[in-house]
C-alpha cells in the first residue's frame, strides 16, 4: 500500500507527524508527506490560501501515488483525508484527532474578529511541558485564515457517509484544540471502522508523550488492514 500523510492547520508539514513516517517505512510502505499550501514557510502565507487549495494539493499528491493507496491525516488533514476517501478508491483511512469542530469559543466569531484581532497564538496542542518547548508548528496564525478552516469543516459532514474504506479514528484524551472526534467517527460510512483513544495525549498526538505508542498503533492497524484486504 502507498500512503499519503497529511498534516494539520498551521502544522509543520514533516515534523508534526513525529515518528509515524519512519514506522510506516519500516513496515515496507511508500510514504509521501506533501506540504499543504501556506505551510512550511511563514504564517502570513496562509492569507493567500483558500480551503480549495488544500483539497487540490492533497488530491494531486494522492493521485500521484500508485494503487493501492491509503491516506492518513492529522487534525485538518483528517478532514482532507475523508474528502479523498469519499472521492477516490482508498484501501484505508486513518484520521488522527480530526478537526470536526474547534474548542476555542472565539473560532466561530473569526469572520467578525479578524480585522480587530489580526492573529492568534498557536493552540495548546502538546501536554508534555518539555516536548511543548520543541513544538515545530507555526507559533501564531492569521485570524483570517481560520475562515478557510471553518469552511472546510462545514463541507466535511456531508462527505463522511460516502467513505467506504476501512477506517481508524484516533482521539486525544487531553485535546484542548478540537472536539467532535466521536461525531466524525459516527458519520463515517465505513462498514469496518475502529476507534482508539490515547488518554494522556494532547491534540498533536505524534508530538506528545504517547507519540511512539500512537505511531505503533497506526502501523499495526494498517498492517492488519493490509493483510485483511489481500
Amino acid at each position: 500500500m502507498h500512503l499519503l500523510l497529511l498534516h494539520g492547520f498551521t502544522s509543520h508539514p514533516v515534523l508534526t507527524l513525529g515518528p509515524l513516517p519512519e514506522r510506516l517505512k519500516e513496515a515496507g510502505w511508500e510514504v509521501r508527506q506533501p506540504a499543504l499550501p501556506g505551510h512550511g514557510t511563514r504564517p502570513e502565507d496562509l492569507l493567500k490560501v483558500r480551503f480549495q487549495d488544500w483539497l487540490l494539493a492533497a488530491e494531486e499528491a494522492y493521485l500521484e501515488l500508485p494503487e493501492p493507496r491509503g491516506v492518513v491525516g492529522l487534525s485538518m488533514g483528517g478532514l482532507l483525508a475523508a474528502h479523498l476517501a469519499a472521492r477516490h478508491p482508498t484501501k484505508a483511512l486513518v484520521a488522527l484527532a480530526p478537526a470536526f469542530a474547534l474548542k476555542n469559543p472565539l473560532a466561530p466569531l473569526a469572520p467578525y474578529l479578524y480585522w480587530l484581532i489580526p492573529r492568534f497564538p498557536g493552540p495548546p496542542s502538546i501536554e508534555d511541558p518539555e516536548l511543548r518547548k520543541r513544538n515545530p508548528n507555526y507559533p501564531y496564525f492569521p485570524t483570517r485564515a481560520v475562515l478557510e478552516l471553518l469552511a472546510l469543516m462545514r463541507k466535511t459532514p456531508e462527505v463522511l457517509p460516502q467513505v467506504k474504506a476501512r477506517a481508524l479514528v484516533v482521539a486525544a484524551g487531553k485535546d484542548r484544540v478540537v472536539k467532535g472526534v466521536d461525531r466524525y467517527f459516527a458519520l463515517l460510512g465505513s462498514p469496518r471502522k475502529d476507534y482508539l483513544v490515547f488518554p494522556e495525549s494532547g491534540h498533536d498526538l505524534l508530538l506528545d508523550r504517547s507519540r511512539e505508542a500512537v505511531a505503533r498503533a497506526v502501523r499495526d492497524w494498517l498492517l492488519a488492514s493490509d493483510n485483511y484486504l489481500q
